[in-house]
């Protein structure tokens, strides 16, 4: 399963979060994409993360919960899967 994760940083807990990334302390493993914060508000930000399950998602998720002040997770498909599922619409 893919999710597109949208965030707001907590801006008080800024800096333990900048330690724990630069420590390595947070597990970086389902996240499929880079990491972009948008130029006109730097605080937040989005990415592509990926796990078996929406249950394994928030296992790993969970540690980088409290670090931001808003998190919307979505779930999205390939594009490939979107064309497919548009095309039978179709018929």
């Amino acid at each position: 399963m893919l999710f597109m994760v949208k965030v707001m940083i907590d801006l008080p807990s800024m800096m333990e979060f900048a330690q724990k990334l630069h420590a390595g302390a947070l597990d970086r493993s389902a996240i499929r994409s880079g990491i972009y914060c948008l130029k006109s508000d730097p605080a937040s930000g989005f990415s592509i993360w990926e796990a078996e399950t929406k249950a394994d998602f928030d296992a790993v998720f969970a540690a980088w919960r409290p670090y931001f002040a808003k998190a919307e997770i979505t779930e999205v498909i390939p594009v490939r899967d979107a064309m497919g599922t548009l095309l039978k619409g179709l018929h």
